[in-house]
């Protein structure tokens, strides 16, 4: 069977606390709300988790790893905006992945991403790839507050790759061991431009869901349960009536489909080698996934993202919680299609006569004049190598003051960029070390260009 090499998760930066949610509209709430900025969308948050698993083993098209090994990256959002195009392609050009690489999108409810893994799983088990990204990324809202504030926006990642007797045979983090469906309607969510509703929440939590999960268990048993839910209020039913507790529902509440690669990063250093996990997913019917905990080890850093935050108002939340991007900017489809490998695979020119990197991309060499310049592929990390500060933005009155950098990158190429993600009373200093996050820059008539941000690396 397929097993799970490595996961990790990913909370926005932006926080409401539990105490100013209560102050502005009185609504019980986890202890903190989490939610996407104007210039994050799905794609961005699929894209913090997806990067780290990419570059800790080393995943992208030019790696001597990878040495003729396929690939294939599933993305999955129940909250992407629907447009006539794969989102998963775009998700694969900014991760550097090779041309070649299958790439898959699944949306609906809860549940898809057991889909999800179920494809990953097939695909390796039946050797079409070697390595299969499973990434999420979920931008959630409600049509009204109790609703909306039981939501939180995450992203999160997992590498499916060959069991026993395969070239990458490193320890596992789990086994996959079985799946699980039962095919059944059920009158629970509905979800109308992207806000998520719910016409009887305590029914479809006490009755639907729970007489479903019944069912499952008498096929499994589990030391562990981990499911995603559509609503707060159902998953806080749920977990009265199994009697547990459970830290990322009461932390931010429901994640859509991020909450399981979440929650699995999050409990994989309690579990003990040799326990089965169940995760489970609710929609239409139910679907199960059975993993054993391996001897492999989880991300170390999923507490320090948890810990990022800055505190926002209740007002500029409700200013910016349904605007994505900027207002429309024009835009040229040939320039894009031109710029294609430097605004998204982030690449740039080497000068082979005095070896300085440059970005954007030239005609000559911006230091000898020469034009033996070669393509490589940028790194995206640096430190700042000056700034200034910028107060008449279009959301100067939210994030005063947006800092404008000159990050010279580590091989010395140099880029203008924005800077993202500051703490309260914080700002960016000239050598602050930072990394690159890709993010929306602007839109035209519905398509969303992207390009990369940047924000103090997280240590």
């Amino acid at each position: 069977m397929a097993i799970i090499k490595y996961t990790c998760g990913y909370i926005p930066f932006f926080r409401l606390s539990s105490d100013e949610i209560k102050t502005q509209v009185g609504v019980r709430s986890p202890n903190e709300k989490a939610f996407a900025s104007y210039d994050e969308d799905p794609l961005t948050l699929a894209f913090e988790s997806a990067k780290t698993i990419v570059e800790k083993f080393n995943l992208t098209r030019d790696s001597e790893r990878l040495d003729n090994k396929k690939l294939a990256l599933i993305f999955v959002s129940s909250s992407y905006e629907w447009r006539e195009k794969n989102p998963a392609t775009t998700l694969s050009v900014a991760l550097d992945l090779s041309e070649d690489t299958k790439t898959f999108f699944i949306s609906g409810g809860s549940e898809a991403v057991i889909s999800a893994m179920e494809l990953a799983a097939h695909l390796v088990d039946t050797e079409k790839v070697d390595f299969a990204i499973l990434s999420v990324g979920e931008r959630r809202r409600g049509e009204s507050w109790d609703i909306d504030l039981g939501l939180s926006d995450g992203g999160g990642a997992i590498l499916f790759t060959k069991g026993e007797g395969n070239k990458n045979n490193t320890p596992a983090l789990f086994k996959v061991e079985d799946f699980f469906h039962i095919s059944e309607e059920t009158y629970d969510i509905s979800s109308i431009n992207g806000k998520v509703s719910c016409l009887d929440e305590r029914f479809v939590s006490q009755e639907e869901y729970l007489y479903l999960l019944k069912r499952v268990l008498e096929k499994t048993k589990s030391d562990k349960i981990i499911f995603s839910s559509p609503t707060y209020v159902i998953a806080t039913s749920i977990l009265r009536s199994l009697k547990m507790k459970d830290d990322i529902v009461s932390s931010f509440g429901c994640l859509g489909n991020a909450q399981i690669p979440i929650t699995l990063t999050y409990i994989a250093n309690s579990i003990k080698e040799g326990e089965r996990v169940l995760l489970v997913g609710f929609g239409s019917g139910i679907k199960a996934a059975l993993l054993k905990r391996e001897s492999g080890k989880s991300e170390e850093n999923i507490i320090k993202i948890f810990e990022r935050r800055k505190k926002m108002r209740f007002g500029d939340y409700v200013k910016i919680k349904d605007i994505i991007g900027f207002p429309e900017d024009e835009s040229s489809i040939s320039m894009l299609w031109r710029e294609r490998e430097q605004n998204l695979r982030l690449y740039g020119l080497k000068c082979e006569d005095c070896k300085n990197s440059i970005f954007p991309m030239q005609n000559y060499c911006i230091v000898c004049g020469g034009k033996n310049l070669k393509k490589v592929k940028l790194p995206r990390e640096g430190e700042v190598f000056t700034l200034t500060e910028d107060y008449l933005t279009i959301y100067s009155d939210i994030f005063p003051p947006v800092p404008m950098l000159v990050v010279q990158l580590k091989n010395g190429a140099r880029i203008y960029i924005q800077g993202t993600e500051l703490e309260e009373e914080d700002r960016f200093k000239i050598g602050d070390k930072v990394e690159l996050t890709l993010r929306i820059l602007n839109s035209y008539k519905g398509f969303l260009n992207y390009f990369y941000k940047a924000r103090k690396k997280i240590e």
